[in-house]
């Protein structure tokens, strides 16, 4: 029997590190590429010889990062060479990769084409000027909005960008309205949301706690979320996620096996991978996951099982996080609790299925816990690195 895979590559190459971002990466030079590269040939060729790609079918590549962006012309070759071997592509193959609007050249564009790269997640982030520089940003709105017209022109039609709300920048609290008026005008045919989130090692994270007011308060959160909700209601957009919208037929294949549960395997540093029983991440260094590789170690920096409950309750996590919702029957509340999250809204019942509501979306933590069983016995739930 042939077998979908699912495959993330992580670059992780920026031009400059952003002050929120959590990910791993560092700087790119051509000696850091090549190191990359020649990793990534022994890792392919390693999982190659451990039974990894036998009896598959390509069916998602998602280049993430970093920004993928960043490697040279010959290092892109290199590297979709290296991928592409991994197995015969499926019929609906999507590849998606990860780009910064400064990278958006006509040359980069067309070498993306000819290599069937068919879907673009380009970084814009905000549009406005002023919330650019608040999150340190190396493009303006006009090189992010010419990207974005740039990719469509040659020949890309599944598009998405990104966009970051639930920042305070002082005296720009419009600049979310006309950041949403923008994306929806510019010919995209996905929309990937994110509140900003203070994560521990960033240097927001550091400015946050010496003071700085970084984030609005809850009720504006709300707020912003709601009016992303109903523009992408107006433009036609399927809001299949809690932070996600696609136009009908362009949703992320690949976020969606993530979101399903699915196996998927990582390749690069700091890349995460699961197997249905097993997940792990490779180390968070470019120089130890290429040393391991070239010596015959490990280069991960752990393993881990994830038991039957375990596996349950992330299906509900990820279930709730999707308009797919979760089979009624399977939820650990009592009937009761059920019916109270429907009765306030929260939730809907759709069939046998219960699906949250853009209300409950914001509150979807506080949902999951009444939905959960005692946290005493709870296992710790795993979440997968998304790609948009």
């Amino acid at each position: 029997m042939v077998r979908s895979l699912h495959v993330y590559v992580h670059v992780p190459f920026c031009a400059r590190k952003c002050p929120y971002c959590h990910f791993y990466n560092l700087g790119h030079d051509d000696g850091r590429e090549a190191v990359f590269l020649d990793g990534m040939a022994r890792e392919i060729a390693r999982r190659r010889a451990g039974g990894a790609f036998e009896a598959a079918r390509l069916a998602t590549l998602y280049w993430g990062g970093g920004t993928p962006s960043l490697l040279s012309a010959a290092g892109f070759e290199r590297l979709a060479a290296l991928c592409l071997g991994i197995a015969p592509a499926g019929e609906r193959f999507e590849w998606t990769v990860e780009m910064n609007p400064a990278d958006a050249d006509a040359e980069r564009l067309a070498a993306y084409r000819e290599r069937r790269v068919n879907r673009l997640s380009i970084g814009v982030q905000s549009f406005d000027p002023a919330r650019l520089e608040f999150l340190g940003r190396n493009h303006d709105g006009e090189t992010a909005r010419r990207a974005v017209l740039a990719a469509f022109e040659a020949g890309f039609e599944n598009l998405s960008v990104d966009l970051m709300f639930n920042l305070a920048v002082p005296g720009r609290r419009r600049g979310w309205a006309r950041d949403l008026s923008v994306a929806f005008d510019l010919p995209i045919s996905h929309l990937s949301l994110y509140g900003l989130t203070l994560e521990s090692g960033t240097a927001f994270h550091a400015r946050a706690r010496a003071g700085t007011r970084l984030t609005i308060e809850d009720s504006a959160y709300a707020a912003e979320y709601r009016a992303a909700c109903r523009a992408a209601r107006r433009a036609g957009f399927e809001h299949y996620e809690v932070s996600s919208f696609a136009r009908p037929g362009r949703r992320s294949r690949h976020n969606g096996a993530y979101w399903s549960g699915v196996s998927y395997l990582g390749l690069g540093p700091a890349a995460h991978s699961f197997d249905g029983v097993r997940r792990w991440a490779n180390v968070a260094s470019l120089v130890r996951w290429a040393d391991a590789l070239a010596t015959g170690g490990d280069p991960r920096a752990f393993v881990e099982s994830v038991g039957p409950a375990e596996r349950e309750i992330e299906a509900l996590y990820l279930g709730l996080r999707t308009d797919a919702g979760i089979p009624a029957g399977q939820l650990f509340g009592s009937p009761g609790t059920i019916d109270a999250l429907v009765r306030d809204g929260f939730c809907r019942r759709t069939g046998e299925r219960l699906v949250c509501t853009e209300k409950g979306y914001l509150l979807l933590d506080s949902i999951l816990e009444r939905l959960l069983p005692p946290a005493e016995g709870r296992p710790v739930i795993g979440r997968p690195a998304a790609g948009d």
